[in-house]
């Protein structure tokens, strides 16, 4: 009788699942590896830019771009305006205070001087008429008063007789003749004290009279001044002696009030007008210093004035020589390099800035190994910098050398790998 016989090994489904298995464990190996041992990546070192941490003196500081300007400069704005007759000065040429530099002509402003001096001699012409009529007025009544004055001393006289009579019971005058003398005593005394009244309210009258029409000349005499230093104006004479910049004017262009021709130069002293990113707004005071490297030489400079305008995310400030020591070659128009500093120097590790800052902003960087065969990404913590170095705060260590030059093409690998060990000598910055 047959029977079944049983197939010895496994089947092909049990292979097919070991497999699998063991596709995955290989998978599996590969990643963990791979996270073990990090992301790498095979460099040229001859491309490369290398720095040594060191412990130094650090200097925070930011160079700024700024333009040479007197130390002091007089403008030339035209105070009234019009038409230009004459020019005088050249724009360039040495100036001394008071010369001729330009010439106007404003003929609606000469009329008007003219129309404010005559009536200005009117008004003298009024006050004059009006002092000779009120002395003469007051004349008359102080003759009048005077007249009245000897009546009335001869009535006083009369009624004192009369009454006298009267009391002594002499009929010799009658009563008619007794209260006609007692009336016109009376009647020259109201007459008296009526004038006096009179002379008081005209002598009052006329000095008021005599203090507005004073008033009016003073104000004329004002505006006729005013109007003569303007028409004086009209001649351009140099207020200071000094260099006369380029003259914006030609003879016949009409030039309104307010509109600045020129300006005149003090070019014993210089200053530079430093324009400033307005990053640095709140660390920027007057008496902040600074150098400016020229003629082989370091000078010190300090902030003078700043200017709180914001224009174009900058702000501008003038900063001066220290003690008024300039370099000879400083010119009027010249661009130079101002360094600003903020802070004192302070002794702290070290190392020279370059094209990796911009792409980790100074949260890691490569560090060289010992045999210069590999570059290790190390996290790290920078401080202030300047253009040449950076502050180092965590991660390095005095003599750590790392990589300075751009990482764009590294992708932030864990791992470089040289071909060629780093040259140190060559790399070095």
């Amino acid at each position: 009788m047959d029977r079944t016989i049983a197939k010895t090994g496994w089947s092909p489904q049990r292979w097919v699942v070991l497999g699998a298995l063991g596709v995955g464990a290989v998978l599996l190996a590969w990643t963990l590896a791979g996270r073990v041992t990090g992301t790498r990546l095979s460099v040229d070192s001859t491309r490369l830019t290398t720095a040594v941490v060191h412990s130094g003196e650090f200097l925070e500081y930011y160079p700024f771009d700024g333009t040479v300007e007197p130390a002091k400069s007089v403008y030339l704005d035209v105070e009234e305006g019009g038409r230009v007759e004459e020019i005088i000065g050249e724009g360039g040429q040495h100036v001394e205070k008071g010369d001729l530099i330009l010439r106007f002509s404003n003929t609606a402003l000469q009329r008007t001087a003219i129309d404010t001096e005559t009536q200005l001699l009117y008004n003298l012409d009024i006050q004059r008429n009006t002092q000779f009529n009120r002395a003469e007025s007051s004349l008359i009544l102080k003759d009048t008063l005077l007249e009245i004055e000897h009546q009335l001393l001869d009535a006083t006289n009369k009624f004192r007789r009369y009454d006298a009579l009267m009391k002594s019971g002499n009929t010799a005058i009658s009563v008619e003749s007794f209260e006609t003398a007692r009336n016109e005593l009376n009647y020259l005394k109201s007459k008296r004290a009526l004038l006096i009244e009179r002379i008081q309210r005209e002598d009052s009258l006329s000095k008021q009279e005599l203090a507005q029409t004073q008033h009016s000349i003073d104000r004329l005499n004002t505006s006729l001044g005013l109007l003569n230093r303007i028409v004086k104006s009209l001649e351009v004479r140099a207020p200071i002696s000094g260099y006369l910049s380029t003259i914006d004017a030609e003879v016949g262009q009409s030039i309104p009030a307010g509109q600045r021709i020129g300006q005149i130069d003090l070019l014993d002293r210089f200053k530079v007008r430093v324009s400033i990113d307005q990053y640095y707004i709140r660390r920027i005071a007057i008496g902040t210093r600074g150098r400016i490297d020229l003629d082989g030489r370091s000078w010190t400079v300090s902030v003078q004035k700043i200017y709180p305008e914001v224009k174009d995310n900058s702000f501008q400030a003038d900063v001066v020589f220290v003690n008024g020591a300039a370099p000879d070659s400083l010119k009027r128009g010249q661009t130079v390099t101002v360094e600003l500093m903020f802070g004192s120097p302070s002794n702290t590790l070290v190392v020279s800035k370059g094209g990796f800052y911009q792409q980790t902003g100074g949260r890691w960087v490569y560090v060289v190994a010992k045999d210069g065969r590999t570059a290790h990404r190390v996290n790290v913590r920078l401080g202030r910098q300047n253009p040449r170095e950076v502050e180092v705060l965590e991660g390095l260590r005095a003599s750590d050398r790392i990589i300075t030059s751009s990482y764009d093409s590294f992708n932030a690998v864990d791992e470089l790998r040289f071909s060629d060990p780093v040259d140190v000598q060559r790399n070095s910055s």
